[in-house]
């Protein structure tokens, strides 16, 4: 099976459970912190994919880690995780039952990236942009690429709008060559 069906399934039971239990949004801040961390420290990630490190030692380090701030119900899903042997998909849990969430309340993740930072005329038309796109209320992630040089790449999903002067500059440089 693979990784992601096997985060997905998890996440679905965890977003279920939360419903269950009236802690969806602590839940949903839980997990939003889980994946920053993850994303912050790569020798965590590494730990949890290590075959060599026991899974009784993995559970020690998310009890450290986690136990004391996270709701009881978010802790819950690194405990059987860890008993079912498949920390390596703790990461994709986490940003799957994002994802869960996002669609469950009816919000839309989009991300921007500009040369610049965005101004709040521009950061609206986005999300307008986005809105009549979605019909769904819009979560901005915002990123600097000064790589672009100028204009925008617009992600929604697995759409993307690529508005950036990097690639009409390399649409031309394939026109001058064909």
């Amino acid at each position: 099976m693979s990784q992601s069906i096997v985060a997905h399934r998890y996440a679905k039971s965890l977003l279920d459970l939360a419903i269950e239990k009236n802690v969806v949004d602590q839940v949903q801040k839980d997990m939003h912190t889980f994946a920053d961390t993850c994303k912050e420290s790569r020798a965590l990630v590494l730990a949890f994919q290590s075959p060599i490190i026991k899974h009784g030692d993995k559970l020690a380090i998310l009890k450290k880690l986690f136990q004391a701030q996270f709701h009881p119900v978010s802790f819950s899903i690194f405990e059987i995780i860890t008993k079912k042997n498949r920390e390596r998909f703790l990461p994709d849990i986490a940003s799957a039952f994002l994802r869960l969430y996002g669609d469950f309340k009816g919000i839309q993740q989009a991300e921007v990236s500009s040369s610049t930072a965005l101004t709040e005329a521009q950061r609206n038309q986005i999300i307008d942009l986005v809105k009549q796109y979605t019909g769904k209320e819009v979560a901005l992630v915002e990123k600097v690429d000064e790589q672009l040089i100028g204009g925008f790449v617009l992600r929604v999903g697995d759409q993307q709008i690529d508005d950036s002067i990097r690639r009409k500059l390399n649409d031309l440089k394939i026109s001058f060559a064909s």
